[in-house]
């Protein structure tokens, strides 16, 4: 019942053309190499600005949907991934082209992707609302384990060694502090600039680190989009009916996508794992399961199925992490929950019991997201091809402009612009030494409820630390957090060992 008055609140003309403007700005930005989901919702965030938050929010969504889907676009025609979340794509989809089934292999990407992505929208839709019942009953200890539990799987789990993902994630969390104190109201870390009395607008930092620091990066390799081949590739292009597949082969692979759509769900509600990890299980799980392994990698569409599904899936569980408990599934969402902070949203299970209409109507524009998706990408699939060959030098410049735009238009400030090319030169600093960047930002995000319920508890036990580490759910998260660390640290231990030895 909640769900179609949902459909009624997004069928309205304006939200359903922000959805399809949404999804053809993610597709184009995840289709081009270097240019992920985050970079999509970077530059597309500030857009959000003035309008309602369920407009705002849907059309974030929308390219969150898109650019997560037009990553098997540059990953099947090039071989090279568009976004993170479509590297495995690339083990069979590319050779596929190669063989001159580019169009199939499209095709399959873009129907199991849709099958994936509506698999997660309804594990959002029907159990969402049972982790945010559950989620009610947690205390202010309860949330700090989870929030620091959170932060450390984000660290741990990104690229390069623990130590250089927990200083990142430490270095957004100090970032954090800076402002006006939420519970004392006192003045920290601001230089005796009056401006910076609220913190760091969340806007330029988001931009900044991900979107400038994508394009120094660029602009220093000197490299247009890569094209290598594409043109060998759409020589010789088998036709297709439909997606290139009979029923029984259909049913055929929905014995693989099955599986591989629960694999998603699961690890994106997992905080900090994402796309780009579900994946690769996905297509490691559909290769030890197959009848011919051997074939992985030669250019079998059993390899773009598990995947594609799987990636998709996974979008449904970070969107439910994130509404329920308020924490980012994956890099992604961050974002997202900045554009709900834009608006005076705060997600968590209380959303779900005071703003059930607009939930509801969030969970109807993401199902339609990825309709739209499904229906533009399948039918504009050459039309997506085409922009692959756009060279950077034209492309730059227009992204770098509306970040300039993006960062002012929030507070209209100029101070933002600068805070944007500070955040900016960070980012490109900390991946030229290999620091994630993840990390940063979801610490930088976070920092404010971790301080929040830290305190809060302390001030409820005087104190003392020991009723946090005996409260059952908090001593859970606590230990979850420490097994965590101990698991990657000793994977990191005989990781150098190995290599030492090599």
């Amino acid at each position: 019942m909640g769900l179609l008055q949902g459909f009624q609140a997004v069928f309205n003309p304006a939200i359903i053309l922000l959805i399809i403007t949404g999804v053809l700005g993610g597709l184009v930005i995840g289709a081009l190499p270097g240019l992920s989901a985050f970079t999509a919702l970077a530059i597309m965030l500030p857009f959000t600005f003035g309008i309602e938050p369920v407009k705002g929010i849907s059309f974030l969504m929308a390219v969150y949907v898109g650019a997560c889907s037009g990553g098997l676009i540059s990953a099947i025609l090039l071989g090279i991934p568009g976004t993170p979340s479509s590297i495995a794509t690339c083990f069979d989809g590319y050779p596929m082209a190669k063989k001159g089934q580019a169009k199939k292999a499209m095709a399959i990407g873009v129907l199991f992707s849709f099958l994936g992505g509506l698999f997660g929208a309804f594990v959002l839709a029907y159990i969402g609302p049972q982790i945010a019942r559950i989620a009610l009953k947690f205390s202010s200890y309860d949330y700090f384990a989870i929030i620091l539990f959170s932060l450390t799987t984000v660290a741990g789990l990104s690229e390069g060694s623990l130590i250089k993902g927990l200083l990142s994630c430490l270095l957004g969390v100090s970032f954090g502090f800076v402002g006006t104190d939420s519970l004392s109201s006192f003045y920290r870390y601001t230089f005796g600039v009056q401006k910076l009395a609220n913190g760091f607008s969340l806007v330029p930092v988001l931009i900044g680190v991900f979107a400038v620091s994508q394009i120094m990066q660029a602009a220093k390799e000197k490299k247009d989009d890569v094209v290598t081949g594409m043109e060998e590739v759409m020589i010789k292009q088998e036709k297709i009916r439909g997606f290139g597949l009979s029923f029984s082969e259909f049913l055929y692979h929905l014995k693989t996508a099955i599986p591989c759509a629960v694999m998603g769900v699961v690890v994106g509600i997992m905080p900090a794992l994402g796309g780009n990890i579900s994946n690769l299980l996905a297509y490691s799980y559909a290769k030890k399961v197959s009848k011919y392994p051997e074939k992985f990698g030669t250019g079998i569409p059993d390899g773009i199925v598990a995947p594609e599904t799987a990636n998709n899936a996974t979008v449904g569980g970070a969107m439910t992490i994130l509404l329920t408990l308020g924490i980012p599934g994956d890099n992604a969402t961050s974002l997202i929950l900045a554009g709900f902070q834009l608006h005076n949203i705060t997600p968590g299970p209380l959303l779900f019991k005071t703003s059930g209409r607009l939930v509801y109507a969030l969970l109807a524009a993401f199902i339609l997201s990825n309709m739209a998706f499904f229906i533009i990408e399948y039918f504009g699939l050459g039309i997506f091809a085409k922009m692959l060959s756009i060279p950077s030098t034209l492309l730059l410049p227009i992204v770098i402009v509306c970040c300039f735009v993006g960062a002012y238009c929030g507070n209209n400030n100029m101070l933002d612009m600068l805070i944007m090319v500070l955040f900016g030169i960070l980012g490109y600093m900390l991946k030229k030494y290999k620091y994630p960047l993840a990390p940063l930002v979801v610490g930088f995000i976070l920092a404010p409820a971790l301080e929040v319920y830290l305190r809060r508890s302390l001030m409820k036990t005087g104190g003392s630390l020991r009723p946090i580490l005996t409260s059952p759910i908090a001593a859970v998260f606590l230990l979850i957090t420490l097994g965590t660390i101990i698991y990657i640290s000793i994977n990191e231990i005989r990781s150098s060992k190995i290599a030492n030895q090599g």
